[in-house]
């Protein structure tokens, strides 16, 4: 059995908790430029059609009295990690997908517990000890969990058991399958796919003739099949972090410092697990659903300026101007090896700075301060 974790509205819930008088007022997360896209819409924007990755510009003009907030994202990162913490602290098995949502295998506790009253208290807990909206999703394989969760939205639960998967899936949007981005979409209308269960019922082979065969994946997530592990970070040979945005995002400035923020996240990570990072890779998902991934060795380092400008390095190689993605993502292979900072790129004062900042975090929560290049 799966659960997934998804906090409602994050960027505004955090924002909505350090000023109390945007409660129910329409509020737009994201830059404040004339290129910029939004991060965070409310609910109270949604209805005007405004929605994540659409261009600010676009949302003002839907929604002009919209409030906008460009936020911390140090703020955003100290709650993150307390729902974290709360998770960690009670979950036999768990996977951070991105900063607000999360992945649980309650596999085998059925035999002890109730595993919905049992992620009904948890969700609980997290609301009453962040002050956050969160809402959950439960079934048999990440794919049903996840699009449980979209359903429940707002602070809700939706449990989908066996026998009713596809009973659940069938009527939904075919959109609503992770994965069905927004350049699909023209093409499945064409062939007669609106719902999950029009995709359902299509010819697998001719799907995977139409859309190649690394969209087979698709039709197996419209019959319900799922066989993906929630990978624990027990261990682990890497440390990964990614973001799915609701719509392609065009925005070159926006998934730069989508980029960096992944990377001020898993160093910090890296270095609470006393480990060292030996490469870095970035990984591109396209509306076509196609994936592209580039890694570059370093040597063996936990520096946050070195990991954020290796990956900066690749993302720069990578991407073509105006190219949109449906998925950004960041990964640090560890060295499992006792290993030390390479002694002819150690610099003390970055070590300093980093395990300053790792211990004030620590202390009094990691709103306190983030790295300067990292704004």
């Amino acid at each position: 059995m799966i659960l997934h974790l998804d906090l409602d509205t994050f960027f505004v819930s955090v924002e909505r908790l350090l000023n109390p008088g945007l409660s129910g007022k329409p509020v737009i997360c994201g830059g404040l430029s004339e290129r910029s896209v939004v991060s965070t819409a409310s609910y109270e924007v949604r209805k005007f059609g405004v929605h994540s990755g659409m261009s600010m510009q676009t949302a003002l003009r839907l929604c002009p009295h919209a409030i906008v907030i460009s936020g911390e994202r140090k703020n955003y990162m100290h709650y993150s990690q307390l729902v974290t913490q709360i998770i960690r602290d009670n979950a036999p098995l768990y996977q951070q997908m991105s900063i607000d949502e999360f992945y649980l295998d309650l596999s085998g506790m059925d035999k002890y517990f109730d595993v919905l009253e049992w992620s009904h208290n948890l969700r609980m807990k997290i609301i009453s000890e962040t002050g956050l909206p969160i809402s959950f999703g439960l079934s048999v394989n990440r794919t049903v969990a996840k699009i449980a969760s979209g359903k429940a939205k707002p602070m809700g639960e939706l449990f989908v058991p066996e026998n009713k998967v596809q009973d659940f899936l069938d009527p939904l949007p075919v959109e609503k399958i992770p994965g069905v981005g927004d350049s699909m979409m023209p093409r499945l209308k064409v062939l007669g796919i609106k719902t999950i269960k029009d995709l359902r019922e299509f010819p697998r082979g001719l799907f995977i003739r139409e859309f190649r065969p690394s969209a087979d994946v698709l039709w197996l997530k419209a019959n319900g099949i799922d066989d993906s592990k929630v990978v624990p970070e027990r261990d682990p040979k890497s440390l990964s972090t990614e973001t799915t945005f609701e719509t392609d995002i065009f925005d070159r400035t926006y998934l730069q410092d989508t980029l960096l923020f992944m990377a001020d996240i898993l160093s910090y990570r890296l270095r609470k697990q006393n480990k060292k990072c030996t490469a870095v890779a970035v990984k591109f998902k396209f509306p076509t659903f196609q994936t592209k991934e580039k890694q570059k060795s370093i040597s063996p380092t936990d520096f946050t300026d070195t990991l954020a400008e290796t990956a900066l390095i690749l993302f720069k190689n990578m991407y073509q101007q105006g190219q949109p993605l449906r998925l950004i993502g960041l990964r640090l292979n560890i060295s499992n090896a006792e290993t030390q900072n390479d002694i002819f790129s150690y610099n003390p004062k970055k070590d300093k700075l980093d395990r300053t900042i790792d211990n004030l975090r620590d202390k009094f929560g990691s709103g306190i301060i983030k790295h300067g290049n990292l704004r």
